[in-house]
């Protein structure tokens, strides 16, 4: 299902699965998988890559606009190449439908990383209505949350 010479090649970046009990353990965690950030890059560019897409998202938001501009800057250096992360993907996708302003969102962390979300999509100009924290106790519990807990939250 993807277009002819197009191959997906994935890296993952070392973290152990943290056991999040509040927002600062939370935070914790995601700054160990930043710092692992770079040495994921190097692992699949390996695999001489012509773009990179980031998978990983709570770190993209960290910081605000300029936050996730230095975070993608650091990224292109190291890769020597173009990068798509999930804030700047996310904004750029909502702006697409023309005059959305409003926005909430769900998401698997703890408050103090939801704050870095709304504040990154208050700097590119959205309302943000509602968001509504999963607060998912370890890394391998995000992929665990039943439908039915995701539509009780919203």
């Amino acid at each position: 299902m993807r277009p002819e010479g197009i191959t997906n090649h994935y890296s993952r970046i070392w973290t152990p699965d943290a056991h999040a009990v509040s927002n600062k353990t939370f935070m914790n965690a995601t700054l160990v998988i930043a710092e692992n950030v770079l040495e994921a890059v190097d692992s699949v560019m390996t695999c001489s890559p012509t773009y990179l897409v980031m998978g990983m998202s709570a770190i993209t938001f960290y910081g605000g606009i300029s936050g996730a501009n230095n975070f993608q800057k650091q990224v292109e250096q190291q890769s020597n190449l173009s990068v798509s992360i999930g804030s700047h993907s996310t904004a750029a996708a909502l702006k697409k439908y023309g005059e959305i302003k409003k926005i909430g969102f769900l998401s698997p962390y703890f408050p103090a990383a939801n704050e870095q979300v709304r504040l990154y999509f208050e700097e590119c100009g959205f309302d943000v209505v509602k968001d509504l924290c999963l607060q998912c106790p370890r890394w391998t519990e995000i992929a665990k949350v039943p439908e039915e807990i995701m539509f009780k939250k919203m």
